[in-house]
Order: C-alpha cells, then sequence, then structure tokens
C-alpha cells in the first residue's frame, strides 16, 4: 500500500490507496470463507524451523485436532512428548519431559499471534489482522500490532482444506508445517480439548 506520495500526485495516491483497501477487505472475507467451511480438522504433522541463515534448528512431528470457535489440541510426540490445548478459556501447556503443566487465559495466548483466525469467528479479532490473497491457494496473514511473537502467517490450501502453514517469528526463523492424513469436519469428542493434569506434575497458573 503507498502510504506517501507527494502532493502532485496526491489525488491518484489516494485513488490507490482505496483500490489497495477494498482488495485487502476482498482477501480477507476469502480466507474467512474458507475457514469458516472448516468446523474441525485433524491431522499429522511434521515441522521444521529454518534460522534466518537457512540452517534447520529444529524438527517436531506429532498431531493437530482443532474445533471452531477456538479449540486447539496441538499434540508433539517427537522429539519431546509435550500437549498444548485451547479450550475456549484457557491454554494449558503439558510438558511430559519436565513434568509441568502451565496454564495462561487463552485471550493472552493468543494476543496479536495470527494463528488465532484458524479457530475464531471474532470480527474484531479479525480487524487486527492484515491479509493478503499470494495466488488461488495461499494467503499472507499479518498482525498488525508490532508485539507478537510471531510476524506472519502464510496459510496454503488443497484439496478442499487446510495443507500447510509458515509462521515467521520476531527473531527471522520461519516455522515450516506440514499437514498429513487430514481429516475435514469430522466429529471431535469435547474431551480432545479437556486437560488432563497428570498426578505429581508442577503448576504454574498464569491467569489473573
Amino acid at each position: 500500500m503507498i502510504t506517501q506520495l507527494k502532493r502532485l500526485t496526491g489525488r491518484l495516491g489516494i485513488l490507490l490507496v482505496c483500490i489497495s483497501g477494498n482488495a485487502m477487505a476482498d482477501d480477507a472475507g476469502t480466507l474467512k470463507t474458507r475457514l469458516s467451511s472448516l468446523e474441525s480438522f485433524q491431522a499429522g504433522f511434521s515441522q521444521q524451523v529454518i534460522d534466518e541463515q537457512g540452517e534447520t534448528v529444529h524438527q517436531a512431528s506429532g498431531t493437530i485436532m482443532m474445533a471452531r470457535p477456538n479449540q486447539l489440541r496441538w499434540e508433539t510426540q517427537q522429539p519431546d512428548e509435550t500437549v498444548l490445548i485451547a479450550d475456549g478459556e484457557s491454554v494449558w501447556h503439558i510438558d511430559y519431559w519436565v513434568e509441568q503443566v502451565t496454564v495462561m487465559s487463552q485471550q493472552q495466548a493468543v494476543e496479536n499471534n495470527p494463528m488465532v483466525l484458524l479457530t475464531s469467528n471474532d470480527e474484531k479479532v479479525w480487524q487486527q489482522y492484515s491479509i493478503e490473497q499470494l495466488d488461488d491457494k495461499t494467503f499472507k496473514v499479518s498482525a498488525l500490532a508490532d508485539s507478537g511473537q510471531i510476524k506472519a502467517l502464510t496459510l496454503a490450501f488443497a484439496d478442499g482444506g487446510l495443507a500447510s502453514l509458515v509462521m515467521l517469528d520476531s527473531q527471522g526463523q520461519q516455522s515450516v508445517i506440514e499437514f498429513s492424513q487430514r481429516q475435514f469436519n469430522q466429529t471431535i469428542s469435547s474431551d480432545t480439548f479437556r486437560a488432563n493434569v497428570p498426578e505429581g506434575f508442577m503448576v504454574d497458573d498464569q491467569r489473573s
């Protein structure tokens, strides 16, 4: 978008800004339509974290389950066993290696995080992000605020549903996530999004 123009071309600049703004609004509407048809999603995932020099610094794999609105279960099986659960009110992170559970309010956890759009229907939340459609299958989501850990999220669709994600964080690292064995709009038990704290685990409750 053009943000600074010389006075001589001011009128043309205003016209270009308006056209660009309308295009971004259309892109947001297109993405919202695609995601709103995704009532639930479950898949296996493989994750590769790449630093600014292009080196792979971390790899992981596991499963994901999510349901609209605002429910997510992200279970990492390799290299360490962890479970992250968003139940609509709180986010629970269960680390089996250190035997600790961290809990925080979901509103606090997803603030300025474009991942929230995967499960949110809230118009006010959507207005916090800039959305650009890169091609027929790919969208880039950027946070308007500059305070989040994830600066941009690229979503790719294939065969009628979500196929991959690329997250760019504030340190310049990219997290590339590919989904396999995808299932769309299948019934997922509500128990999937209920955190069970293992006996003896330390609980760090950060909810205010």
